[in-house]
């Protein structure tokens, strides 16, 4: 008796950690800078089921903060990742042996846009040498691509005169207040509507896609190849149209090499 119930916790015990061994881990960054429509596990539901589904394994979610993300993909924890910092998906890719999949429909021209009063003196990006200027996280890739632009223009240390906010919606208000002369967003709505009461718009970078999903060089290529093509192919169902409503998406487009490439480049990854 006492051989078959070791026996039997034996074989339970080894299913347990089989199953574990095959859950799958979808880590998420949706930006440090954007307030988001309720929790994660509630709103990844519906593509965590697809997903599981298509690869015949359980697929748990893991919100991450920037700096532990970029961690994360140095360590090779994550076995998938969605992530909206660009500059540490491009990072994972090119440096931990991440694939990247595709990119989220409608942030394929992603860009930072400098904004200033419409008394301002302030004509081009050079005439923001020595000035306060208001920016969202340092950790975000709009204030990484508005730092990538002045460090081609020749600027020593320009974050020196970066005053942060943690949401992008904030930076209007900074500049009406006095508090900077400037003011970097990456969000076309925030510039539209700046515009729209009397404000500029200085200047723009150059266009980046953000929001990026990879997968882990742990994944197999059948396996790749199958959330690529589920991803791909979401808005043409109604599961999938409803999963991509529960996370604000409407769609992917495949990764193109040669744009993130260079994006890389740009950015001095």
């Amino acid at each position: 008796m006492k051989i078959t119930s070791l026996l039997t916790l034996t074989l339970l015990a080894a299913g347990i950690n089989s199953a574990a061994a095959q859950e799958l881990v979808l880590a998420v960054n949706e930006g440090v800078t954007y307030q988001d429509g309720g929790p994660a596990t509630e709103r990844y539901k519906p593509l965590l089921q697809l997903i599981s589904k298509e690869l015949k394994q359980n697929v748990k979610l893991q919100s991450v903060d920037v700096t532990n993300f970029a961690k994360g993909l140095t360590e090779n924890k994550f076995d998938i990742a969605f992530i909206h910092a660009a500059h540490i998906g491009l990072q994972g890719v090119k440096k931990n042996g991440y694939e990247g999949l595709v990119t989220a429909k409608g942030f394929t021209d992603y860009r930072a846009r400098v904004l200033v009063a419409n008394t301002s003196p302030l004509k081009t990006m050079q005439d923001l040498r020595g000035k306060k200027i208001g920016v969202p996280s340092v950790d975000s890739i709009t204030t990484m691509m508005f730092m990538a632009n002045l460090r081609e223009l020749n600027f020593q240390q320009p974050e020196k005169f970066f005053t942060a906010t943690r949401y992008q919606d904030a930076v209007p208000f900074m500049i009406d207040n006095g508090f900077v002369d400037a003011g970097v967003t990456g969000s076309a709505s925030v510039a539209k509507a700046w515009v729209a009461k009397g404000g500029r718009v200085l200047a723009e970078t150059k266009p980046i896609p953000v929001k990026q999903f990879l997968a882990s060089k742990k994944l197999n290529e059948s396996d790749k190849e199958k959330l690529k093509n589920l991803l791909l192919n979401l808005s043409e169902n109604e599961a999938g149209r409803n999963a991509l409503s529960k996370i604000g998406m409407t769609g992917f487009v495949p990764w193109n090499t040669q744009v993130m490439d260079e994006a890389a480049v740009r950015l001095g990854l």
